[in-house]
């Protein structure tokens, strides 16, 4: 089994969160997304979206993170990140289908305008512009812009951030009455949500975390797990997670400002 994949990326940190909750054995590859090597003529073969993560498994090639998932749990059913009842497995794709329509694109835009922006704007205009020409989705690529020029000013920024609030205003009423998102078992639905809960922490938002008792809770449970020490601490870059760190913290005012508009 190889994947390819990179060290901070949310999609990634949920995959080799599966990998390692299921114990199994990959080959890695670290693809430099800084240096635009998902954009390189043999990665796009693999997967045209010019994304990470991507699975190859029995010389399957898979993309897109949420069915990799559900591929390593049906292909490899030893420990099960699926729920017994039917209702809690409704529970599970409802939740990782939110996280894919809503939050995941929304986590896009504030990482950009807070954490990615201050480095784009220190490198040549053209680069940046040779780099964000090559995101393959109009729409994707038309967002980067904004949010490289405007940064939390852009008018996605807010509604990005009300997406995260969307969505872990519901994980908090979940967690009232389970101990994980669908019920007294950790699920695939977990692995999901955990990176971009993350994300908002290496941000310094942790006040979004902190404000929900049941989530902070979750959170920290959650990083009590071994998989979570072997899929993200293990992978931590020091360096970059520092830059989100800085950037963050000297954006705060200017975030503050922008959801209260």
């Amino acid at each position: 089994m190889q994947l390819y994949h990179n060290a901070v990326s949310t999609c990634s940190q949920k995959v080799r969160m599966v990998i390692h909750e299921k114990g199994l054995m990959v080959e890695d590859h670290l693809i430099d997304l800084q240096k635009g090597e998902q954009f390189s003529e043999d990665y796009v073969r693999l997967n045209p979206n010019a994304v990470v993560p991507t699975l190859i498994d029995d010389n399957k090639v898979m993309i897109e993170s949420t069915l990799i998932n559900e591929y390593l749990d049906d292909a490899y059913p030893e420990k099960n990140l699926k729920p017994e009842s039917e209702v809690e497995r409704y529970l599970m794709r409802l939740i990782c289908k939110k996280i894919d329509d809503s939050l995941h694109p929304a986590c896009g835009i504030v990482t950009y305008s807070i954490g990615m922006r201050p480095g784009l704007l220190a490198r040549p205009q053209a680069e940046v512009e040779a780099m964000v020409a090559k995101i393959p989705n109009p729409t994707r690529r038309a967002t980067r812009r904004a949010v490289i020029d405007y940064g939390v000013a852009a008018p996605q920024f807010r509604e990005a951030m009300l997406s995260f609030r969307a969505l872990f205003d519901l994980a908090e009423a979940l967690l009232e009455e389970r101990e994980w998102l669908t019920g007294s078992t950790f699920s695939l639905a977990d692995c999901a949500l955990m990176p971009y809960v993350l994300r908002l922490d290496h941000l310094r938002q942790e006040d979004e975390i902190n404000s929900r008792v049941n989530l902070s809770r979750w959170y920290e449970a959650i990083q009590q797990r071994q998989s979570y020490s072997k899929a993200v601490t293990q992978w931590a870059p020091a360096g970059a997670i520092a830059m989100l760190n800085k950037t963050g913290l000297a954006t705060q005012a200017e975030i503050a400002a922008a959801m209260e508009n």
